[in-house]
């Protein structure tokens, strides 16, 4: 009677046979394929996707009434990466780099505030947000990847798998206005940053996939397109050393969901060993 150790080891001999008699046998030693890139970053969003803010935060006591729709608008910015594959005929595996920016402008609203309880009761201000911008660290994603290449001197080269997406740190100055009963009291332009909500942690690990052309021998040029998608997370603003009620403002703003997909145009050379 085989034991599950001995039943485990046939299993894989058979699979292993199997996979040989698929893909046929292998060459005696993989090739590899350096290629180093450069491009720029097109993040994809639809109208469902525009980062806003809710028209009228509320303050306790304070009645507000906003002009305007603070917004968040995506900026894509450079990239530029690298990749190493080894081929074992067509099919290879692919370890790659592409470090990406991006970014967001933002637009700004006005705030009108009415104390409503005693004691400022009836006192009016206003806060005025200009336009600002807000860049995103570059995000260095890391990616795993089944590669397909096609022979000869112009041929097809597509790739895709598991990509990894590192913290996601975005800070930016928002000028800022304030003034009580008509007069101005301060203009401020505080370093606020966009922190993902806690608890967010698994949503690192996205896709990704390509496809591009390659032309030439040994030393090829290479122009891709490639797409990354992660699941979403929910931004909330932080800022230090701010007024109170400045941070009850920004507290009292909902988070918002930010979602990276993004679309890399690059081209890059290849070299194959």
């Amino acid at each position: 009677m085989k034991t599950p150790a001995k039943r485990s080891c046939a299993f894989a001999a058979l699979a292993s046979a199997a996979l040989l008699l698929l893909v046929g046998p292998a060459p005696a030693r993989a090739q590899v394929e350096i290629t180093g890139f450069v491009g720029r970053a097109f993040p994809v969003w639809d109208e469902r996707l525009v980062l806003r803010a809710p028209s009228a935060p509320s303050l306790p006591g304070v009645q507000i009434t906003a002009s305007g729709t603070p917004e968040l608008r995506t900026d894509g910015g450079p990239v530029f990466g690298g990749a190493i594959a080894f081929h074992f005929g067509p099919i290879g595996i692919e370890g790659r780099l592409d470090a990406t920016e991006i970014g967001f402008d933002a637009i700004g609203a006005r705030y009108d505030l009415v104390a409503t309880e005693p004691p400022f009761q009836g006192l009016s201000g206003s806060v005025t947000a200009g336009n600002g911008r807000f860049d995103v660290d570059r995000l260095n994603l890391v990616s795993l990847n089944l590669r397909l290449r096609t022979p000869g001197p112009v041929g097809i080269v597509v790739s895709g798998g598991l990509s990894y997406l590192p913290d996601v740190t975005i800070d930016g100055s928002v000028p800022v206005t304030v003034t009580v009963e008509g007069v101005n009291i301060g203009d401020l332009a505080p370093r606020l940053r966009l922190v993902a909500v806690p608890g967010q942690s698994g949503h690192r690990w996205g896709v990704n996939g390509g496809a591009g052309l390659r032309v030439g021998g040994r030393l090829s040029l290479i122009a891709e397109a490639r797409v990354f998608y992660f699941r979403s997370y929910e931004l909330g603003f932080s800022v230090e050393d701010a007024q109170p009620f400045v941070n009850e403002l920004l507290e009292s703003i909902d988070a918002i969901r930010f979602d990276p997909v993004i679309v890399n145009a690059q081209v890059g050379l290849s070299v194959r060993f």
